[in-house]
């Protein structure tokens, strides 16, 4: 099994306990960890075009800036990290990642306060469609605790 763990994340402090959970499993298991911050302006599509390429350039600049300080918080950890900006649907991004970086894990937290998309039903459709294909596990995260893992 690959020992990269992936670890897609929003950030901002709300993130901050999952971030340093999937941080810990990487120091636990040896492996390094990728962040990853997806860019997805889709829901702005009646917006005039030049305007929505501002808007998603200053969206991945934000990206770049919360995973800079995801990475800090490993480095200080004494992980070895990585991170990387996309654009794209969730589901279609995460699939091309994993495939791309020979992901072995993917540590996804939980959404705060029913915000995100990280349902159980959704987890299950990512485990069924990505998972079965790849064999990666998910470990889904809650406030810094782990809350399910799924092996495909």
């Amino acid at each position: 099994m690959s020992k990269m763990i992936l670890c897609p994340t929003r950030g901002g402090k709300g993130s901050y306990p999952n971030q340093d959970r999937a941080i810990a499993i990487a120091k636990e298991r040896g492996a390094e960890i990728l962040f990853l911050y997806i860019t997805n302006v889709e829901f702005l599509g009646l917006t005039a075009a030049p305007k929505l390429i501002d808007i998603e350039q200053e969206m991945d600049e934000m990206g770049e800036f919360m995973l800079a300080m995801a990475q800090e918080r490993a480095e200080n950890a004494e992980v070895k990290s990585s991170t990387t900006v996309r654009r794209g649907q969730f589901r279609k991004v995460l699939a091309k990642v994993i495939e791309e970086h020979q992901v072995g894990t993917v540590v996804l937290g939980s959404s705060a306060g029913g915000t995100g998309v990280v349902t159980e039903e959704y987890l299950q459709t990512l485990v069924d469609e990505i998972g079965a294909k790849t064999g990666v596990e998910f470990i889904v995260i809650d406030q810094g605790e782990i809350v399910n893992t799924y092996k495909p």
